[in-house]
Order: structure tokens, then C-alpha cells, then sequence
């Protein structure tokens, strides 16, 4: 473990999603740390060609005031192993001290690692620098887990599920639950947009579309209930079978694919409608059984009932404001439910949720656990 750090100034951000309009928990706490550090967001590599081992200069692009965009760069291909990895690291670093200059010796440095598949040798031997490994995603024992997990001088994990793997290598996990900014929730929205939103009173969908999706379900349920069925999120099917069920889903006419969107536009879709469901294909048992989905934090922060048919790891909410069946009859009757006004939502035991899991109380937290001071925001 390093010793403490000489007045932090930079945190760079290593992630396996690139920044894109759809905000996953990296760059959440990318955003968040901008309000108080230099951070620097580190996407993952594009795709690798031979040209690539001449070049030495990687792209940089500011994202907000404090938030600059780079990205990683693959000097050597995978197909070398742990060396290309090695290799890589010490040479992304090499143009990291470029961009931060004689400043970053001088303050010291943190690195959060969400990816896990590079980053592990970055700064590995600097005194001044302290490393977090995040864990998001079920990947125990996959790529670098334990090498990060052995180095690490904190580990974050965000589902209670994690936790067995993880104590076996490090004596510092703690486990933090998906944040929300709340502040970012009471904006209000134009009232114009509102008025016309395809989303008013609707049933909506936020997140990903990709195979794991409950196709056959969203159909059942556009077809039996005579509001528009909206879903917001990037399309990632992959599979042949579940492109046709996707293709199938959107040629019924109140079903609306709105694609991805920045958090200030899809908060005024999940503002108006009327119930944010959670609808993964209940073929993937063992893969539910580890999610810990993002879009919960999004419809409660908006006061909406959910109804999900996975666990949403917050007991406290279970049927005060979340909802789950594990079948289609029980899934509508509870839709039922909540147009009827007989689901209950309690105001207060949400706003003590959200208030638990606001980022500025996570961070106090991380750091506290880090032993760190958290800056305060500027």
C-alpha cells in the first residue's frame, strides 16, 4: 500500500466503455470527480493496426471544464499476451506524465480502474499514486480481476454478490452501491418538451437493447396495455434471433425505439411517463441473478414505480416504490396495479435511498476508506 498522497490533483479514469451519450457508471464518476480534480478518462483502444507502433501521440479532447478525453493506445496487439499489456501500460503512461506534466509528481495521483483488461502497470511503482479497482461487472477471475485485485490499495465492488471473491485477495473491499446526483434530477425540465413527449403516461424501458432482452415480454405487454411502450438505449443485439425479435417488437405500432440519449434528455422521457420496467429474458438466470441495474437509480431519482422481474438489490424499496414478478401474469397484474393507483411509492423511504447514494456522499465514503481528504467541489 502507498502512503498518503501529496495534495491529489489528478485522477485518471481507465475504462472498457468508451464516453458516449450513454452514461455508465464510469463516467458518472468521471463527471463527478471533474467537480473537484483534473481528471483525465482514458477510453479503451481502438482497433489495432501495424501503424499503430509508430505512433506516439495519443488524442486528447476536453470533455468539460476539468474532464479531458483520451484514449488508450495498443502499441503492441493482444495476441503477445500479459507483455503487450506490460508493454502498453508503460508506454500510455509515458504520454499520461506528457499531458500532466512536473504538476502531477508534485500533487501525486490516483487511478481508478474500471477496465479490466489494461492499466494494471500504469504507475505501479510511483510512490505518490494510489490505485482503485472498481468492479461493475460479474468478471471474477476473468482478464487482470486478480492481479487487480491483489494490487489494488482499495477495491470497490457494487453488488453484495461480489464480495466472497474479492476478500480472498484483498483486505480493503467495500462495497458501493450505484450513485445518483441528485441535484442533476431536480432540474427542471422545459415545460413545452414535456407537453409533447412521446413518453407522457407511457411505459418505459431505459438501457442497453442487447440479447439479454426480454423480447416476448415487451411485445405481450405493447399489445396488451393502450399506452406507448418507449424504450431509450443504444441498440447491442448481436444475435440473429434476437435482431428479429427486436425488429419485431418495433414494427408494433406503440412501441418507440428513441435510441441513446445524454442523461438531460432522457430524464425528461422517464420525468412523464408512467411506470420505468426492467425486463431481462429469464433464459439467462445465472447472469440476472449478478445484475445490478443502473436504470433503477435513473426512474426513482424521477419518483417512478418500477417493475422489474430481476432483483434490484435495494431491499429497503421492495414494494414501497419496486416491484418484481417472475412471470408474465404477475408482471401485468402489477401494471395493472400501478395505472389504478394501488401500487404503493413512499416518498420518504426513496428520498432516504437516494439521499444515501448521492455521489458526493459516495465520495466521502471512497475516500475516507482510501484515507485520503475529498477535495471540495469548486
Amino acid at each position: 500500500m502507498n502512503e498518503g498522497l501529496k495534495n491529489l490533483q489528478y485522477v485518471i479514469v481507465t475504462s472498457d466503455e468508451p464516453w458516449s451519450e450513454v452514461w455508465h457508471t464510469q463516467l458518472h464518476y468521471a463527471y463527478q470527480l471533474s467537480k473537484r480534480y483534473e481528471v483525465i478518462f482514458l477510453n479503451p483502444p481502438s482497433s489495432w493496426k501495424f501503424s499503430k507502433i509508430w505512433r506516439w501521440e495519443s488524442e486528447s479532447k476536453k470533455i468539460y471544464e476539468h474532464l479531458t478525453l483520451s484514449r488508450y493506445i495498443n502499441f503492441l496487439p493482444s495476441f503477445f499476451g500479459k507483455f503487450s499489456i506490460f508493454v502498453n501500460d508503460k508506454l500510455n503512461q509515458h504520454l499520461l506524465r506528457k499531458k500532466i506534466g512536473e504538476s502531477g509528481d508534485m500533487h501525486g495521483l490516483l487511478l481508478w480502474h474500471f477496465d479490466p483488461f489494461r492499466g494494471r502497470y500504469m504507475f505501479d511503482k510511483q510512490s505518490n499514486c494510489k490505485h482503485i479497482y472498481h468492479v461493475i461487472d460479474p468478471i471474477a477471475g476473468h482478464h487482470l480481476d486478480v492481479s487487480f485485485s491483489k494490487f489494488a490499495d482499495l477495491l470497490i465492488i457494487t453488488s453484495p454478490k461480489f464480495r466472497n471473491h474479492y476478500n480472498e485477495f484483498n483486505k480493503n473491499v467495500i462495497q458501493i452501491g450505484q450513485g445518483v446526483d441528485k441535484e442533476f434530477y431536480l432540474v427542471e425540465d422545459n415545460q413545452s418538451d414535456i407537453d409533447v413527449s412521446i413518453s407522457r403516461n407511457s411505459i418505459l424501458l431505459l438501457g442497453t437493447i442487447s440479447d439479454d432482452i426480454f423480447f416476448t415480454l415487451l411485445g405481450k405487454l405493447a399489445l396488451k396495455f393502450p399506452v406507448n411502450l418507449v424504450l431509450i438505449g443504444p441498440d447491442k443485439t448481436v444475435k440473429p434471433e434476437s435482431k428479429a425479435r427486436f425488429m419485431d417488437l418495433l414494427a408494433i405500432e406503440n412501441v418507440h425505439w428513441l435510441g441513446p440519449m445524454k442523461p438531460e434528455d432522457f430524464r425528461k422521457h422517464i420525468k412523464v411517463c408512467q411506470i420505468g420496467i426492467i425486463a431481462y429474458d429469464s433464459s439467462n438466470n445465472i447472469k440476472n441473478n449478478l445484475r445490478s441495474p443502473l436504470k433503477v437509480i435513473s426512474y426513482l431519482a424521477c419518483f417512478k414505480h418500477i417493475i422489474s422481474n430481476i432483483d434490484c438489490e435495494v431491499p429497503a424499496l421492495v414494494a414501497k416504490g419496486i416491484y418484481t414478478a417472475t412471470d408474465y401474469d404477475s408482471y401485468v397484474e402489477l401494471i395493472d396495479k400501478c395505472f389504478e393507483g394501488k401500487l404503493e411509492f413512499d416518498v420518504n423511504e426513496v428520498n432516504r435511498f437516494l439521499e444515501s447514494i448521492d455521489y458526493n456522499n459516495l465520495l466521502k465514503a471512497i475516500f475516507s476508506e482510501l484515507k485520503e481528504p475529498l477535495a471540495n467541489k469548486r
